[in-house]
């Protein structure tokens, strides 16, 4: 072991992996140099392709968070943007992230109700009826477990939450790679694998004693269509977003109370709603999250059976840096850049991380939280909501044929998605369609050490 950088002690691959990145070998010798180390070297490659990240400029410094009431609403679409498209009130709620908050802090007077300029009704004020004279819950002296706490969503509803008064445990596959937050703590697990879960899992409970909340948040982003694709980097984003948070659920769920408050809070994404190009193995983990929502709920919570609330958000584009960590089909893609176009994409079009955190920490205090929610920009809703009301009302076939009328998905499907034509795997064969995927990865299905590019 040596020490690369002022306070990072790392094993020699990994610094020279930080030389070539800051010699500026090309992406291709990267990938060379990564495929030709052993599967215990790779987890310490570099976080992105400029290496180690600088998360505080990006995100800012640990710590800060939005006003946490009273602030002033921020615009949002009208819920008529499709007229007569009731059923999505009946099945979502929209996450509120400004304004009032939906219940009565102790010590504070109801807030007021939201309202909107000339009439407009508020979307979450249209999909969500929230009783604000209910009294929120207290979360100072709460224990908080959330996963993928280190940058992106996680960091900002830790940092919320801890400064609501909770004891904040973070995790993080690497937490060597960043500085430990002030006021909450951040621990080292990858929940891929169950001995690290169950030592995560082992320390909280000689630490505290108990888990009152729990976010399952950590999760990759994917790259690569599914005919050409290496199967195992599709299980691996499987078993990273959806059995990792199950395992994590089954470990943790032993220390959360029987009685009075407990609450699971999900992300899931509007990517469950539609299988996006070059997306599948995402969307599909996505999508299962919300069936585990739904069996808790159909087993548990409807025969009053369980004080544990299961809450899923549905986050549309965030600015965050998930695609730098993404899993790639192949490793072709992995030098062609699409990781920092789907970043540039997310920064140019995404809700802020704190807008997602402050969502977070209201669905924890409120004592009735909506099952399901969405949260997303304005000009997101504008284009979603539409694509959503034609996947609940019309035929399949229907849904993904526009005809010339509206509402239609146009708008999105010449948005985002039009650059998920670069996620195609038959690079590796010269662009043929269906060759098959190319050279597989290392390791096996289930470990961090399969990604070698």
């Amino acid at each position: 072991m040596l020490k690369c950088f002022a306070g990072s002690t790392l094993p020699l691959a990994a610094c020279v992996a930080i030389f070539i990145l800051s010699n500026g070998a090309s992406a291709q010798s990267l990938s060379q140099a990564i495929t030709n180390m052993s599967s215990a070297t790779i987890t310490y490659m570099g976080y992105n392709e400029t290496g180690f990240m600088n998360t505080s400029e990006y995100y800012g410094p640990y710590g800060y968070v939005q006003p946490n009431s009273q602030s002033v609403p921020k615009p949002n679409v009208n819920v008529d943007i499709v007229p007569g498209c009731n059923i999505l009130r009946n099945q979502f709620a929209v996450a509120n992230y400004s304004g009032p908050l939906p219940c009565t802090l102790p010590g504070q007077a109801a807030p007021a109700p939201s309202s909107a300029a000339g009439g407009r009704r508020l979307m979450q004020a249209a999909f969500q009826n929230t009783n604000t004279s209910a009294s929120c819950e207290d979360l100072r002296g709460k224990i908080v477990l959330i996963t993928g706490a280190s940058t992106g969503i996680g960091r900002a509803a830790a940092d919320r939450v801890a400064a609501a008064g909770a004891t904040v445990i973070g995790t993080s596959r690497y937490p060597w790679r960043y500085p430990q937050p002030p006021n909450w703590s951040l621990f080292q697990m990858d929940q891929t694998q169950d001995d690290s879960v169950k030592q995560l899992i082992s320390r909280v409970a000689a630490l505290h004693g108990r888990i009152d909340a729990l976010y399952l948040n950590a999760g990759r982003q994917y790259f690569g269509d599914t005919a050409n694709s290496d199967l195992r980097q599709m299980q691996l984003v499987f078993e990273t977003n959806f059995w990792g948070p199950v395992r994590v659920f089954q470990a943790a769920l032993p220390l959360m109370p029987k009685t009075g408050y407990a609450r699971v809070l999900i992300t899931s994404s509007v990517e469950s709603q539609q299988g996006s190009p070059g997306y599948m193995p995402y969307n599909a983990a996505k999508w299962s999250l919300m069936a585990f929502q739904e069996e808790w709920v159909n087993t548990h919570v409807t025969n009053s059976q369980t004080n544990i609330q299961v809450v899923t958000i549905l986050p549309g584009t965030v600015n965050t840096s998930l695609a730098y960590t993404g899993i790639f089909g192949c490793p072709e893609l992995a030098p062609s850049g699409v990781g920092k176009q789907a970043v540039q994409s997310y920064t140019e079009q995404g809700l802020d991380t704190h807008d997602v955190g402050e969502a977070a920490y209201r669905l924890l205090i409120n004592p009735n939280p909506p099952l399901r929610n969405l949260i997303m920009t304005d000009s997101q809703f504008g284009q979603i909501i539409p694509m959503m009301c034609r996947r609940y009302t019309l035929p399949l076939e229907e849904f993904y044929t526009y005809n010339g009328t509206g509402p239609n998905i146009t708008a999105y499907m010449n948005g985002e998605p039009k650059a998920h034509k670069s996620y195609n795997c038959s690079i590796h064969c010269g662009g043929r369609q269906f060759c098959g995927a190319g050279n597989p990865g290392s390791g096996s299905s289930g470990t961090d050490t399969i990604v070698a590019y």
